[in-house]
């Protein structure tokens, strides 16, 4: 398992982390799948991890967004909020948002309605009944669809979408979470080069 600093990120090292992993330890069943895994993550930026299948990275993401507790290690977000103490969702109302290898998008609705679900706001049965989209929140969408290339597509349903474009549809509606930490697990599988 390595990580990789992109090109630009050395001119943000002196920036507060967002995300700070403290010998990180993952067992399953005598399999030790991480070993005091250590690493810092600076606001900003853009943190690729690489490795052959096997080596943890779904892993380290499980753990970051609670779907793994590790045997021993502290997972600290935002220099304050030790992760490994918080359930998933908790973990997601943090601002943590994450993609996970296959595309899970609502097939059976449209690309907009995909997006105006995954807005931040009342998600209780009385709130899905009154909810209406602010202005802003029109906006925010109309951005989305456009910085993904998605806005003629806006009226389609998902599910008739191409493998490359649902992924481009899930990550739009991670992006219009606005979340503070965003964690990707192969983005471009399964996309033509093109779509990369």
């Amino acid at each position: 398992l390595f990580t990789r600093q992109m090109p630009g990120d050395r001119f943000r090292e002196q920036t507060d982390p967002v995300l700070q992993l403290e010998k990180i330890n993952v067992n399953f069943d005598g399999f030790q799948a991480l070993t005091d895994l250590s690493l810092n993550i600076s606001v900003g930026e853009l943190r690729c991890i690489i490795g052959p299948n096997g080596a943890g990275k779904t892993t380290l993401m499980d753990v970051i967004t609670g779907k793994t507790r590790p045997q021993s290690g502290r997972a600290i977000y935002d220099q304050s909020t030790d992760l490994t103490t918080l359930d998933p969702i908790a973990i997601a109302r943090q601002g943590i948002g994450r993609k996970f290898q296959k595309p899970t998008v609502f097939e059976a609705l449209t690309v907009e309605e995909n997006l105006e679900l995954a807005l931040k706001n009342d998600k209780s049965v009385w709130g899905a009944l009154r909810a209406r989209l602010s202005g802003e929140q029109r906006d925010r969408i109309d951005e989305v669809l456009a910085l993904l290339r998605l806005g003629n597509e806006r009226a389609r349903r998902a599910g008739l979408l191409s493998h490359g474009q649902k992924q481009f549809l899930e990550i739009g509606m991670l992006l219009v979470q606005e979340p503070h930490l965003l964690l990707l697990d192969e983005p471009a599988a399964g996309m033509t080069d093109a779509e990369t």
